[in-house]
């Protein structure tokens, strides 16, 4: 006769041997099994995996610098243009950088020879106050007074008249400088020779005046009746190194 109480002893004493047994052979950082709920498996009290990325890569590693202690200010560009080539008189300060061939100051047209088509310019100027002129003394000015005009506009609107097209493109700020980005053409009805540039025209508290040009040149019209396309499609591509050259720019 089989005795009840016996048999149910042995079997735990064997199911309690065997959790004993596969307990010391799991390895030390095998993970738990949960417990489980009614509604699922339950979560693990563990802290969760530290989190490591990479730190951003530098936009202008590579590029090679220009830096004017006298003035105090510094940029960086695209080891691959050409320049810089500074002109530099009585504070005011004149640099310009570019994709193909740059020629110095003051050179005639007729002798600029340009080869690499659908190139890129960027100039960037600085003009101190020495003569402490006023805000007015700025809108009564002709040449300074079209890019303060554009201040009053908002994002994409336009100003034209027989000869030209200027569209906001936004407000903008370097450092201490305020002002805007605006784009700056023909009007449909102008007569002369094309023109297509990207203007950047800052002020800081002393009226010190901060100016960024950026043209498409020797540029490849593929339709004559739509040229501002073309141009408009070399400046977008090039957009990005602008932007950071922009963005490297430093003053003291």
């Amino acid at each position: 006769m089989i005795n009840l109480k016996k048999s149910v002893s042995t079997l735990l004493l064997v199911f309690t041997v065997g959790i004993l047994w596969i307990s010391g052979c799991a390895p030390a950082n095998a993970p738990l099994t949960p417990a489980t709920t009614d509604e699922g498996v339950a979560p693990m009290a563990s802290n969760p995996p530290a989190v490591v990325t990479d730190s951003p890569a530098d936009p202008t590693s590579g590029w090679q610098t220009y830096d004017n202690p006298s003035i105090g200010i510094s940029f960086q560009f695209p080891s691959t243009w050409f320049g810089p080539e500074v002109y530099e008189v009585d504070g005011d300060l004149r640099v310009e950088i570019v994709s193909d061939v740059v020629y110095p100051y003051g050179t005639g047209r007729e002798d600029q020879i340009y080869t690499l088509p659908n190139s890129y310019y960027i100039l960037i100027q600085y003009r101190p106050n020495t003569n402490n002129l006023t805000m007015d003394d700025y809108k009564n000015s002709s040449w300074i007074s079209p890019p303060l005009g554009m201040f009053d506009l908002a994002d994409g609107e336009t100003r034209s008249t027989a000869r030209s097209l200027e569209i906001k493109v936004r407000d903008l700020e370097i450092g201490r400088f305020k002002g805007v980005e605006y784009i700056a053409t023909l009007s449909d009805t102008a007569q002369t020779e094309r023109a297509y540039s990207r203007q950047i025209f800052l002020l800081d508290e002393q009226l010190n005046i901060l100016m960024i040009s950026a043209s498409p040149n020797n540029v490849k019209i593929a339709d004559p009746a739509n040229w501002k396309a073309d141009f408009q499609r070399v400046d977008e591509a090039n957009l990005e190194i602008l932007y950071k050259v922009i963005d490297s720019i430093v003053f003291e």
